[in-house]
């Protein structure tokens, strides 16, 4: 259980692995990004690299490849075949062998935190992506291969680097991105043929649509002309920035990542929700009236969230407040893991606020005297999520 108080390389990397590095500390957040990924072998100083971009957040284990086309190369299939098909799948084979036979790998972080990267082997979701920059007239024929399919490593994914941009400019969360990537397999694997005379366009068109990937329908790609982008309903940037600014009370200055990794989780329905709840959370933390929390169970992650108003003038009894309301809501959702917050107006100056963080995380079990307290007094309201029947359509109320 945890508490946070919330107030080399030397060589020039190519303008590609730049730009996904750009890509991804944008969807999936500085904390769960690598683009520094050198480390020395087992049994010499050589230095070898474990993927030129990673992603690990922490059921979520993203591995790229990224190649970028010299401007004098002509031929486009034998530089796609050479430099694709043959050296970045051979590359991302060494990374998952890397992955299975080091004891550690110590790779830093977009935060300039080193972490064992070996641990994410025990991740359930692991994707093997080759992302390349070719010449402009690039054969669209080629572009539209969508995965490498190895009999060592299973589906490895291609995207030309302009497609992987406006599908993270789309989907925006974690969570989006791995569903499309779900998606984008079983489609394919519904029908190779097809899906490899098919744009990328199509496929995210099919994807806001629906997730079956049982057919295909030429009109599912209006749905990008009609899609508006609305990040800033959902968009969770500058809290997780604040986190890295401010947090304190921590042993370690990973510590808070937990957190950060189940918010950046949710959903866009899931986030508008939790936008909604903890700004209201802010507002009701002015008011002198006792007012109960505000809570949301999301049961795809197994996590529950608890929001605490408090007044400045209860606001000594803060972490008893935090500690037993979030224990409180993650034993009454039945949850694996539980985040809680209790906002009140700082002391020192109130136009800014103090918001100490919780997060549990251990099996549930049935507890009779806890059982006991919350059915003699039970401290909480209703808990809801809204739903709604397509995924990129946000609720409105």
């Amino acid at each position: 259980m945890h508490i946070y108080r919330n107030i080399v390389n030397t060589m020039q990397k190519p303008e590609s692995e730049n730009i996904v590095a750009q890509i991804n500390k944008g969807v999936f957040f500085k904390e769960f990004t690598f683009s520094k990924t050198d480390f020395k072998a087992l049994d010499s100083n050589k230095r070898l690299e474990f993927a030129d971009n990673v992603v690990w957040l922490g059921e979520l284990f993203f591995i790229y490849q990224i190649k970028e086309r010299k401007k004098n190369s002509n031929d486009d299939e034998k530089w796609f075949n050479n430099k694709i098909l043959k050296i970045a799948v051979r590359q991302t084979k060494a990374t998952l062998k890397y992955i299975d036979e080091y004891p550690e790998i110590s790779i830093e972080n977009e935060k300039g935190h080193k972490l064992d990267i070996t641990r994410a082997r025990e991740s359930k979701v692991v994707k093997k992506i080759i992302l390349y920059s070719p010449n402009e007239n690039f054969s669209e024929l080629l572009r539209q291969k969508k995965v490498y399919d190895s009999s060592e490593v299973g589906l490895i994914h291609l995207f030309h680097i302009e497609d992987y941009y406006w599908i993270c400019k789309y989907l925006i969360t974690p969570a989006e991105i791995k569903e499309y990537l779900d998606f984008r397999e079983a489609l394919y694997m519904f029908n190779k043929e097809a899906s490899n005379l098919l744009p990328e366009q199509y496929f995210l068109g099919h994807f806001l649509e629906t997730i079956d990937a049982d057919h295909f329908n030429p009109q599912y790609i209006s749905n990008l002309i009609n899609k508006k982008q609305e990040s800033e309903n959902f968009g969770i940037s500058r809290l997780i920035e604040n986190f890295s600014k401010n947090i304190k009370l921590t042993c370690y200055p990973t510590d808070y990542y937990p957190i950060i990794r189940e918010i950046s989780m949710l959903n866009r329905f899931e986030l508008v929700e939790f936008k909604r709840i903890f700004s209201l959370s802010i507002e009701k933390s002015e008011k002198e009236e006792i007012t109960l929390p505000f809570r949301i169970y999301v049961p795809r992650t197994d996590c529950g969230f608890i929001f605490i108003p408090l007044h400045a003038n209860k606001s000594e009894h803060w972490k008893t407040a935090l500690n037993n309301f979030t224990l409180a809501h993650k034993y009454d959702s039945k949850a694996r893991k539980c985040i809680g917050v209790v906002i009140f107006k700082y002391y020192e100056d109130v136009n800014f606020n103090e918001l100490f963080w919780q997060f549990v995380d251990y099996e549930w079990e049935f507890d009779e005297n806890t059982e006991k307290l919350l059915t003699d007094n039970f401290p909480f309201r209703k808990s809801t999520l809204k739903h709604t029947n397509n995924r990129y359509k946000c609720p409105t109320t």
